[in-house]
């Protein structure tokens, strides 16, 4: 018994001390957390546990514990914070921060890059400030961070960066700048960055990209423009760029495109364009784009494609020249790249634009037959032709359909009555009279028609488009065979067809 009684008097001796042990610590941790005062403003020693609110700054941690935390998500409240505001030393609590998060939730409310918070950071890799109000990144504001792989900085009015505003880091890959009201790219801005792969500079007010701008980024592999007011390319632009492989200028305000803007891009394998302004492309545009497997130029005001523009880029798998105004797209336009077509996955989109149903177009049911790739077969079935273009023609067009026939459509009674055995005779009136309301005409689809049935203008009837008739197929054109052909069709494309010469 009187070991029994000794054992439990030792366990609430243990016990004793234990209880004393939890509640120093606890004490400790307290006093850790009281609020102390410095400069008449009442802060914290750790940035991830600030529970004042009215503190201006509020960060969200994976971690609570002094020198624990990896990630910090901040946001900035309570407008007209400075960089004297004692906040900013409580980050000195966690050191160790590789991601650390700026959100601003008020206009005006964070005015500057906090850099002396930056700078302290021993391990910071990723940096993002939203929607702050900087104006200007000046001069050598990261420099010298050599942990920072990713720098992003959207919805900041910044207007303007200053010469080697992004300078000596040597660990960056990813660097955007989106969202802001930038005007112009000057040279010198990025100097010294021989890691970067990734340049976003989107949805800014850029006009002006000074020629060398990016010639320091000699191992930039994506750059994107897109959504901002260029108007003007040279060749010295992209000087430096020589293993780009992606480049976005989708939505700027390019209308031409001179001989051998992209020259310095030999290992360009993407090139968008769409959304721009485009009326004329030179034929040497893209000469020295070897390598170049997707090219999109897509809502622009293209009338025609130069017959030698795509002799530089004999590598294409993919050209997307939708929603433009093109009439006529020949085989020696597409002969270049006409191997690549035939493969799998690889396509080619012209719908939404003016073509004229001539022999021009007759490749493109032959393509339709030989290609491997589904997808360009489904992108050959929404091409449409008009005959004529739809212009000096009293037939307007409709929207097209997909079956393969040619469609009956309603016809005037001056048209109705017409007797085939006077298609030869000189004094019949072909078109409909004044008075009659004009009718509708077909928007064709090209590879629904039989290609004996396209016209060809008399100066092509022997030239290069042709050539990929059949011999049968060229007979159509011979007088005493002229008139089988036509008493096949409808009326209506008949008279249409016959309007054309």
């Amino acid at each position: 018994m009187e070991t029994v009684i000794q054992y439990l008097l030792l366990a609430l001796a243990l016990t004793s001390v234990q209880i004393s042990y939890t509640e120093s610590r606890l004490n400790e941790k307290r006093r850790d957390k009281t609020e102390r005062r410095y400069h008449g403003t009442q802060v914290k020693d750790n940035i991830c546990e600030i529970t004042n609110r009215e503190s201006k700054v509020h960060c969200y941690c994976e971690s609570t514990e002094v020198k624990t935390a990896t990630k910090a998500d901040c946001w900035v409240f309570n407008g007209g914070i400075d960089e004297s505001d004692p906040i900013w030393s409580t980050f000195n609590s966690q050191p160790y921060l590789e991601r650390l998060t700026f959100n601003v939730r008020s206009d005006g409310a964070l005015k500057f890059i906090p850099f002396k918070v930056i700078h302290r950071m021993k391990r910071l890799q990723k940096l993002y400030i939203h929607y702050a109000t900087l104006n200007k990144i000046e001069k050598r504001m990261f420099s010298n961070i050599t942990t920072l792989k990713e720098i992003t900085l959207m919805n900041n009015k910044i207007t303007e960066l200053d010469f080697s505003s992004f300078t000596n880091l040597p660990s960056l890959v990813n660097l955007t700048i989106k969202e802001n009201k930038v005007t112009e790219v000057q040279r010198d801005v990025f100097v010294d960055l021989p890691s970067l792969k990734y340049l976003d500079l989107s949805s800014n007010n850029i006009n002006l990209a000074h020629d060398g701008c990016f010639e320091h980024l000699s191992i930039l592999n994506d750059l994107i423009l897109e959504s901002n007011s260029i108007t003007i390319l040279t060749k010295d632009t992209f000087r430096g760029l020589a293993n780009l492989t992606r480049l976005n200028l989708r939505s700027n305000k390019l209308s031409m495109l001179g001989a051998l803007t992209f020259t310095e891009l030999w290992n360009l394998n993407e090139l968008l364009l769409d959304n721009n302004l485009l009326t004329f492309v030179s034929e040497r545009a893209f000469d020295g784009l070897a390598l170049l497997q997707k090219l999109s130029m897509t809502g622009n005001q293209l009338k025609a494609i130069n017959e030698g523009l795509l002799e530089g880029v004999r590598g294409l798998e993919l050209l997307d020249l939708r929603n433009n105004e093109i009439e006529h797209f020949t085989y020696e336009t597409i002969k270049p790249i006409l191997d690549n077509l035939k493969m799998k996955n690889s396509v080619l989109y012209l719908s939404g634009n003016k073509l004229i149903c001539d022999c021009r177009l007759s490749w493109m049911k032959v393509l339709h037959n030989e290609t491997n790739s589904e997808p360009l077969k489904l992108a050959l079935d929404d091409v449409t032709c008009s005959l004529n273009g739809g212009q000096n023609n009293p037939y307007h067009d409709v929207t097209p359909s997909k079956s393969d026939e040619l469609y009956e459509i309603e016809t005037p009674k001056s048209v109705r009555d017409f007797n085939e055995d006077d298609l030869y005779d000189d004094t019949i009136q072909l078109r409909p009279e004044p008075t009659v309301q004009p009718v509708v005409s077909h928007k064709l689809v090209v590879v629904s028609l039989p290609i004996e049935t396209l016209p060809c203008p008399r100066e092509l009837r022997n030239g290069e488009d042709s050539l990929m008739l059949s011999s049968k197929d060229e007979s159509f054109w011979q007088p005493n065979n002229t008139f089988r052909y036509f008493s096949s069709l409808p009326l209506v494309i008949i008279l249409t067809l016959l309007s054309v010469f």
